[in-house]
C-alpha cells in the first residue's frame, strides 16, 4: 500500500476575515477548516440539510504494534460544503470548531469558494482515484515540467491533466490540477494516455 505524502491545504491560507463576493442566499462550494473534527463537522451541516463531501484515503498505520490500513481525509482538517453563506455563517457561529478557509487574492485575503465545475471534477476524480490518490498542496508541484496528457479508454476516459515526476517518487502520476485545490494524482496504465501535442 503506497504511503501517502499529505499536506494541509490550508497551510498558506490564513485566519482572517473576508467579504464574500456572492449572493448570500444562493448555495455554493466552500472549504472549512475543522479542528480534526471531520465527522462531527459532517454530521452537523448534514443535519441542516446541506450537502459535504470529505474526500478520504486509504493509508497504512501501526496500532498497538500491528501494521493496519486505515481510511483517513485526503486533507487533514479539511471539509467541503454547499450551502448559501448566510446559513453557512449562522452554523459556524454556533460550532467554534468549524472555520472558514481563506485564499490570498490580490493582495487580500478571501473567503475560499470552489467553483461549482470545478468542485464537481474534483468529487468525481478523488472518488474514482480512491485506492491509489495522492494530494498535492499547490506549493508541493510544478505541473508546468510535465506532459499534458489525455486519457483514452479505462475509469479516467476523457480525463486531461499532467504527467508528472513528482519529487522522491521513482514513477510518474497522472495529476489532475484544481485552481484553487491543489492537484490530486494516480497511477494510469500507459495504453490508456496519449500525450497532447
Amino acid at each position: 500500500m503506497q504511503r501517502f505524502h499529505i499536506n494541509t491545504l490550508m497551510e498558506s491560507l490564513a485566519e482572517k476575515k473576508a467579504p464574500v463576493s456572492s449572493i448570500k442566499d444562493e448555495p455554493q462550494w466552500f472549504a472549512l477548516k475543522v479542528s480534526r473534527k471531520e465527522t462531527l463537522a459532517i454530521s452537523v451541516m448534514e443535519k441542516a440539510g446541506l450537502r459535504t463531501y470529505c474526500p478520504m484515503a486509504a493509508t497504512d498505520t501501526t496500532i498497538q504494534g500491528k501494521k493496519v490500513i486505515v481510511e483517513r481525509p485526503l486533507i487533514p482538517n479539511t471539509v467541503f460544503v454547499y450551502a448559501p453563506f448566510r446559513q453557512l455563517n449562522a452554523l459556524k457561529n454556533t460550532h467554534p470548531f468549524i472555520t472558514y478557509c481563506y485564499k490570498k487574492v490580490d493582495g487580500k485575503f478571501k473567503i475560499l469558494q470552489v467553483p461549482t465545475r470545478e468542485m464537481e471534477l474534483f468529487i468525481d476524480s478523488s472518488t474514482k482515484m480512491k485506492e491509489d490518490i495522492t494530494y498535492f498542496h499547490p506549493d508541493e508541484v510544478e505541473l508546468k515540467q510535465g506532459d499534458k496528457v489525455k486519457i483514452v479508454g479505462g475509469l479516467f476516459d476523457g480525463y486531461e491533466g499532467t504527467l508528472l515526476k513528482a519529487k522522491g517518487r521513482a514513477k510518474r502520476m497522472f495529476l489532475i490540477n484544481f485552481e484553487m485545490l491543489g492537484a490530486i494524482g494516480t497511477h494510469i496504465e500507459p495504453q490508456y494516455i496519449r500525450v497532447i501535442k
